[in-house]
This record gives structure tokens, sequence and C-alpha cells, in this order.
């Protein structure tokens, strides 16, 4: 869910990581990082809601937590995080490109 990587940068660049460097932790290009930070990407009602439950906030949290302590190399799985939202969202019709 692109709601929930704008979410994630923005913890990210609030940790004082640069853009390079949430790019290289995440798997994304820091131009799609740019535009997460400028509201280019990610649906901003959807990310206030989600931003307001204190569930989802704590597993960005974790997440967010995870990601800067990762080793070179370790993949963090964020598709918990993006089942919650979309329970959440009552969004049953979103399918995760990761599923097969």
């Amino acid at each position: 869910m692109p709601v929930i990587k704008a979410i994630l940068v923005e913890r990210l660049y609030a940790q004082g990581l640069s853009q390079l460097q949430i790019s290289t932790l995440m798997g994304i290009s820091p131009a799609e990082v740019n535009y997460y930070l400028k509201g280019k990407r990610g649906n901003e009602d959807v990310k206030k809601k989600l931003e307001a439950d204190e569930e989802i906030m704590d597993l960005v949290n974790s997440v967010v937590r995870r990601l800067v302590n990762s080793t070179n190399g370790e993949v963090i799985n964020i598709c918990p995080l993006c089942s919650l939202a979309r329970k959440k969202l009552n969004k049953n019709d979103y399918s995760c490109p990761y599923d097969i």
C-alpha cells in the first residue's frame, strides 16, 4: 500500500535518516522517497486515518525500529502492517503485489 510506505518514509525521515538511507533500507528509489515526503504519493486522507489509529502506529513504530536497526541485506516484512491497514480501512479489494 503506497500510503503505508508514505508513513514509513516520513517516520524514518523524522528519525534523522537521509533520503538515500531510506531508499536503501526500503528498497525504493531516492526519487520515490522524495515523492512520499512531498505528499505526491499515498492518499493523504487515508494516511491521516491510519495515523490516528494507535494499533497501526504501534506496528509502524515497530517496523521503523526494525528498519533502523537492521543489518545489511536483512529483509523486513511489512505485509502484516499492510494487512492490518486493509482490515482497518475495510479494503478487501486491495491485493498485495507479493501475493501468489
